[in-house]
């Protein structure tokens, strides 16, 4: 492991390379950097940006995909001395002028991103404004590798040190942004010991785990992805990469390389696990699996960690501010800790809980989460101390709630602020809200977050018309030319009006929960047409009682309004179906699936197996067949999407049964 006396950068680009100068370091498709080759090129590019006349403290911009040329290319901002002002390669082109502008940039990189993929010319047009040349911009294929790069003179050499003692530790050397709870992102300062501290705390409670090769698969201008990078590449670890976060390319990159420690946001996981090759090149390859960009729930925790056999799903908690990581589980935590928690503090960090009336809280109690330790950021670019983070006393005030547990491990309570989290992308409301307000039709409008089993969170919107005409399509339009894509509203909910409390503000708890009842009825509408499965067993045919299930579907029967007559028909008609599978369908062993779907106007049972195929309606069907078809509503049988052959027993709902108004009812009951 490398030691680092020093906490530059410069330092520890220095010291993996002179450990493990042959050592490859980078792949990203057909190439593949060794530690010293990445050094070698880190090197040519800052004499380049010496020579353009990068001095310590100029602002660099560094817009584009993930990729070895950006890497390069940030390591060279940063050795002459620069601020690396990292861009989301997603952004439209005005919010990327805007964010030049606001940093004051001087100097700009640009590789692929959703706007160079159209058109380079407008890419160069977006980062522009009176400050930034022109002559100032360019490409990232400036810093692409090159095998005949020619050894640095003794003057050139000098130069280069010359620009790395100018720098300190402290000095800022990034920027990244991060959305508050206004609609004007911050600009959040990170000095290299920062992030190199923070990769240390991490690695003191990781680097017995992690393996040699790892998968990232994170945006590197998020400040999670670029301290993974930093995590395994300054402690002469292989990082393989790839510009498009697609789960099939990541597939075949972790299958083809051997590769056992991922790091993606929970999302990708899930991908993953849906693709029709997943057995073959995911299924138990993998050791550790990093989730970031969001918290993955227990339930999708469990799951992925079970069908990706063996694999560890590690989990943790930080901010841009800190670096970021603040908390981290291990391996060694039990899947029961690492499902409800975001981990154990950082080492060489103080993490506390904090209540305004009260001070620090006592183990066990909720209140804000505050961060003390050399990972904190330098501060907010351009804003007065009163909206800083960080308090007199050195505390990083999270804005998030949580506690620790009997064991000393962190659990995520909840935001005090108001951000919605889609995908990893922080997004503030109060843009989305202004936006939405500035269109004709719209008087009031009030954006809210909601649970999303892929992105996390999705962002929905409340809205009160200033007239009755609505076309959600065209506005969706034109919202595109003000917004990102990630940022415009998945759903709009119409309103009379907002609710209200008694002081006249608006009641945005009722609001919320109203929402999500229209937005789990906008669910139920498509689910019960295809048919919303409650039960889905897989009962062997040997030594199985079948007692357990058709009590449970008894139960279901009465809990839909059936009386006891009938919900024992229905009991008995499947006890009958199994136990007529079970005693003429097969020879050997086999196995029996009873799923329990609610449609529309009929609760429907359906029988897959792998036995023998017969019709219950035939002439030959046993006395059991005979005791279904007598009661139930509808019969019928066919082949699935996969071949197999399906029973289906329908039994119609009372008449003043509503299956809609049940589910509405029992929510997450």
């Amino acid at each position: 492991m490398v030691q680092l006396e020093k906490k530059k950068f410069s330092d520890a680009l220095r010291a993996v390379t002179l450990q493990a100068p042959d050592s490859p370091a980078l792949t990203c498709g057909p190439l593949t950097l060794t530690h010293a080759q990445l050094k070698a090129a880190a090197d040519a590019g800052t004499l380049k940006l010496i020579r353009a006349g990068v001095k310590k403290g100029d602002r660099v911009v560094l817009w584009g995909f993930n990729g070895i040329e950006w890497i390069i290319a940030y390591f060279s901002i940063i050795q002459a001395g620069g601020i690396a002002v990292l861009m989301n390669y997603g952004l439209k082109a005005q919010d990327v002028n805007a964010l030049t502008r606001m940093t004051g940039a001087s100097y700009c990189i640009i590789g692929g991103n959703t706007i160079s993929m159209a058109s380079p010319e407008e890419a160069v047009k977006a980062v522009m404004y009176e400050g930034l040349p022109q002559n100032h911009i360019y490409p990232v294929s400036v810093f692409a590798w090159r095998e005949d790069l020619p050894d640095l003179t003794e003057e050139e050499q000098e130069m280069i040190a010359a620009a790395d003692q100018a720098v300190e530790p402290e000095d800022s050397q990034v920027i990244i942004f991060t959305t508050g709870t206004t609609s004007a992102p911050k600009a959040v300062l990170l000095s290299s010991r920062s992030i190199i501290s923070n990769c240390e705390g991490t690695v003191a409670l990781l680097e017995k785990d992690i393996s040699d090769k790892l998968c990232l698969a994170l945006p590197l201008f998020h400040s999670y992805g670029l301290t993974v990078l930093n995590i395994y590449l300054l402690k002469g670890k292989r990082i393989y990469i790839s510009p498009l976060l697609k789960p099939d390319i990541l597939a075949d990159m972790i299958a083809g390389n051997g590769i056992q420690d991922i790091c993606s946001v929970g999302a990708i996981y899930g991908m993953m696990t849906r693709l029709p090759d997943f057995q073959e090149k995911l299924a138990g390859k993998l050791r550790i699996c990093v989730v970031g960009g969001g918290f993955t729930t227990p339930v999708e925790m469990m799951r992925l960690e079970k069908v990706f056999e063996g694999a560890k799903l590690i989990c943790g908690y930080g901010q841009t501010e800190c670096s970021p990581i603040i908390s981290v589980e291990t391996p060694l935590d039990t899947l029961e800790k690492r499902a409800i928690s975001v981990g154990h503090p950082l080492p060489n960090h103080e993490v506390r809980i904090w209540s305004e009336k009260t001070g620090f809280v006592e183990l066990g109690g909720i209140g804000e989460i505050v961060v003390k330790g050399p990972s904190l950021m330098n501060g907010y670019l351009g804003l007065p101390e009163e909206m800083q983070a960080v308090d007199q006393d050195g505390w990083l005030h999270t804005g998030d709630l949580g506690r620790f547990d009997e064991d000393g491990m962190l659990q995520f309570a909840g935001r005090i602020k108001d951000i919605i989290i889609r995908s990893g992308e922080n997004i503030s409301p109060v843009e989305i809200e202004k936006a939405l307000l500035s269109e004709p039709e719209i008087r009031e409008a009030k954006v809210l977050s909601a649970p999303h089993q892929i992105w996390g969170e999705s962002v929905e919107a409340c809205i009160v018309l200033n007239q009755t005409a609505f076309d959600e399509e065209d506005l969706r339009k034109r919202l595109r030319t003000k917004l990102s894509s990630f940022k415009i509203p998945s759903h709009f909910f119409i309103y009379e009006m907002l609710p209200l409390n008694e002081n006249g503000k608006l009641d945005q708890r009722s609001l919320k929960a109203d929402m999500l009842n229209r937005l789990y009825e906008l669910f139920l509408n498509t689910a019960l047409d295809e048919g919303l499965r409650i039960l889905d067993l897989r009962l062997k045919n040997r030594g199985y009682t079948v007692v357990p299930a058709c009590s449970m579907v008894e139960q279901l029967a009465e809990q839909l309004g059936n009386d006891r007559s009938r919900s024992e028909k229905i009991r008995l008609s499947v006890e009958e179906m199994l136990t007529d599978r079970i005693d003429h369908a097969f020879e050997d062993n086999g196995e029996i699936r009873m799923e329990v779907l609610l449609m529309p106007h009929w609760l429907r049972l359906r029988f897959t197996d792998t036995g023998r195929e017969y019709r219950l309606d035939s002439d030959e069907a046993s006395i059991s067949a005979k005791i279904i078809l007598a009661n139930v509503d509808a019969y019928s049988s066919g082949k699935n999407k996969d071949g197999e052959t399906e029973y289906r027993l329908d039994y119609q709902y009372r008449e003043d049964f509503n299956v809609k108004t049940y589910l509405m009812r029992y929510k997450g009951k």
